[in-house]
């Protein structure tokens, strides 16, 4: 089998990620031998190099994407490679499996293959994620991604599983609008296992927020994965940002508010920074403002 073009870094960035997340493991010349539990060492299997160079996707195996990728493609090989197994069925469809929703560019997101759908508006890509052992959970039990590459590796057909999770997505994002009635609230959070995007994933949700006031359409700030605000009108512009400047990364959310309508979950357009500010005041009082900066507040 062929060698991994930087095996070097491969290796470091994998036993970063068993060390830092607790993952046992034993590197070897061919790949590494990996297991659930350090003790029970005669159940652990191997894998190659190859499948843990796949799982990066193009991204650097001591970056924090890399390790993360790195990270939830063999906790996701260990789930999946001990299933058992229904007669006839194939494997049997691990509980802790869940719809989840990222935007492209994310800490977590293990690239294009993972993506099963793509929301209207280019911000949220949705595929099978997997929910963190009660042990190791962050955050309310938040998901993370399920590799394509992870479940070919264990033997796995994960296609048959989307219609059940979707339904479950929809189901949550079903019970998180009628808590927001309930409650007359502002603020959105997990439900059923589901994050914040995940529920903005949902048709039900979006219709629930976007034609709740007539208009069509409703601006979001959700800097974290955990927490969602509507309100937008008692919150600074500038906390969006800052909020998820100051959140873990695989916790982060969009660092720019959304605007949701029944079908889209688009950007906002961006603030302009104090300088394009000044200079945009500057050149109103003149008249000579340009025309690409009319807009003070977006663009």
């Amino acid at each position: 089998m062929q060698n991994p073009s930087n095996a070097g870094a491969l290796r470091r960035g994998t036993l970063a990620a068993s060390v830092l997340h607790d993952i046992p493991l034993e590197a070897r010349a061919d790949g590494v031998l990996v297991g659930s539990q350090w003790d029970e060492r005669d159940a652990w299997t191997s894998v190659g190099w190859q499948h843990l160079e796949g799982a990066l996707a193009g991204a650097d195996p001591e970056s924090l994407p890399g390790r993360l990728r790195l990270r939830d493609w063999l906790r996701a090989y260990i789930s999946l490679a001990q299933l058992p197994t229904l007669h006839g069925l194939g494997p049997a469809r691990p509980s802790r499996t869940i719809a989840l929703a990222l935007p492209a560019g994310h800490a977590l997101h293990p690239g294009p293959e993972w993506v099963v759908e793509r929301v209207l508006g280019g911000v949220l890509d949705v595929g099978i994620g997997l929910r963190q052992p009660p042990d190791e959970a962050q955050h309310e039990q938040l998901a993370v991604p399920l590799p394509p590459g992870a479940a070919r590796a264990a033997g796995v057909d994960t296609s048959r599983w989307w219609k059940d999770l979707a339904k479950h997505r929809e189901e949550m994002a079903v019970l998180a609008a009628a808590r927001l009635e309930a409650d007359g609230g502002g603020t959105l959070r997990p439900v059923g296992g589901c994050d914040v995007l995940t529920l903005l994933s949902g048709h039900w949700l979006r219709k629930h927020l976007a034609t709740e006031d007539g208009i069509g359409m409703r601006a979001l700030a959700v800097p974290m994965r955990s927490r969602g605000w509507f309100d937008l009108a008692r919150i600074d512009p500038a906390f969006v940002g800052a909020a998820a400047a100051a959140t873990e990364s695989e916790l982060r959310g969009v660092q720019r508010p959304l605007l949701v309508t029944t079908h889209e979950v688009g950007l906002a357009a961006s603030l302009l920074s104090t300088e394009q500010l000044a200079r945009t005041s500057l050149a109103d009082s003149v008249g000579t403002q340009p025309h690409h900066e009319r807009n003070v507040l977006y663009r």
